[in-house]
């Protein structure tokens, strides 16, 4: 495979720009079902963990135990999930609405005996730490923003991030938006990952230790898009007093995801609406419109500001750059959560050209903001659930 030179990205973004212009403009009803998958994005990050564990099982002499401690983790997770649907995930977005997940400091006990290998001699070296506790916690945090345990009291329900993005969102009057879009990525990211299950399909390669995980759906009930929904309006009926409206508010969230300029945009530019952390892989000529992570998106801003700001030199997405710069560089603040700011320009951006213009191309912010909402849902639930089993 020929990897792409930097001409070929800044050419291939200026026909990707063309075409979103053209397709924006057209209006067609376009079927955005299949690329708005958000099991796939939730299944990138979770092939990952496993991956890890599989590789340090064949290539530590403690991965072995590792492996039988994470398995049983993930096999109780699920477990514990679906005993009650309704009560786990309201439960849950009740610890979420004013916490967030942290560490206890204490370790976790796992009622597995770890196996001792006679040719190894000492206890560490076949001994594998089963990890610590996460709950979700209201313990002030405010050293690292970026950090899934940063928590500071907001007014915002769901919404724990620094004062002057809780002060924008009041500004905008996006108080209602947040914290609904979070409840709908919350509730979906958490149906993908108990409901719908997984198989774990490991494949040794050749060369050791390498190893292959590849995760495939076990059978998805017809009616999970209905329990969404109902999830979703009941949650708000009961714990938000909302009773004549909540179908209506579901609704409105469907129709910026599904039918807006935000769609036509993500259609023509190949994205997901789901994003996903990282698919550690280099991007070649043939899968260059594969969508990029956030956190490999992020280090990108860090590194090489003429790919993603191409040669504009001041305004917000400069400002986006210039701040995420100066928190990595300057302040050391770095971590896997990411700020709206720094979504929008996600959003927005193509590789060594100018971020586009959203109003020039008619699409509405708030629907930006909406996204960003939904996956911050999506994150935390997947988040938390990767903490408590790996």
């Amino acid at each position: 495979m020929r990897f792409l030179s930097e001409k070929d990205r800044k050419n291939i973004s200026k026909l990707t720009k063309k075409k979103i212009e053209e397709t924006i403009k057209k209006k067609r009803k376009i079927n955005v079902n299949k690329l708005f998958d958000v099991w796939s994005s939730i299944a990138i990050e979770v092939e990952s963990s496993f991956f890890g564990e599989y590789y340090r099982e064949r290539s530590k002499p403690w991965g072995y135990n590792g492996l039988r401690n994470t398995l049983y983790l993930y096999n109780k997770f699920i477990k514990d999930n679906l005993k009650n649907i309704e009560k786990s995930i309201f439960d849950l977005l009740n610890l979420s609405k004013n916490k967030s997940p942290q560490s206890t400091g204490k370790e976790r006990k796992i009622p597995i005996k770890q196996k001792v290998f006679p040719d190894e001699m000492n206890e560490g070296d076949w001994y594998a730490p089963p990890g610590t506790e996460v709950h979700y916690n209201n313990i002030k945090n405010e050293r690292n923003p970026y950090n899934i345990d940063y928590y500071r009291k907001t007014k915002i329900p769901f919404f724990k991030g620094p004062e002057d993005q809780e002060k924008f969102i009041i500004k905008n009057k996006w108080q209602e938006l947040y914290t609904f879009g979070f409840i709908y990525g919350y509730i979906l990211s958490w149906q993908n990952f108990v409901i719908v299950n997984w198989n774990i399909e490991k494949k040794d390669l050749r060369d050791f230790p390498d190893v292959k995980v590849k995760l495939t759906k076990r059978v998805l009930a017809s009616d999970e898009e209905k329990r969404h929904r109902d999830l979703f309006t009941k949650y708000l009926k009961k714990y938000f007093k909302i009773k004549d409206n909540s179908d209506e508010i579901y609704m409105d969230i469907n129709k910026s995801i599904y039918n807006s300029n935000l769609t036509q945009y993500l259609y023509a530019k190949k994205h997901n609406y789901f994003t996903f952390e990282s698919k550690r892989k280099r991007p070649g000529l043939s899968d260059y419109y594969e969508q990029e992570g956030v956190s490999e998106f992020l280090y990108d801003v860090k590194v090489s500001k003429e790919k993603i700001l191409g040669n504009i030199s001041e305004g917000r997405f400069f400002n986006t750059v210039y701040n995420t710069r100066f928190d990595d560089r300057k302040k050391g603040l770095t971590g896997q959560v990411y700020n709206y700011e720094q979504f929008l320009l996600y959003t927005m951006y193509l590789e060594y050209i100018a971020p586009l213009d959203l109003n020039k191309l008619k699409i509405n912010e708030r629907d930006i903001f909406l996204r960003f909402a939904i996956n911050r849902g999506k994150d935390e639930f997947l988040d938390y659930s990767l903490a408590k089993i790996f």
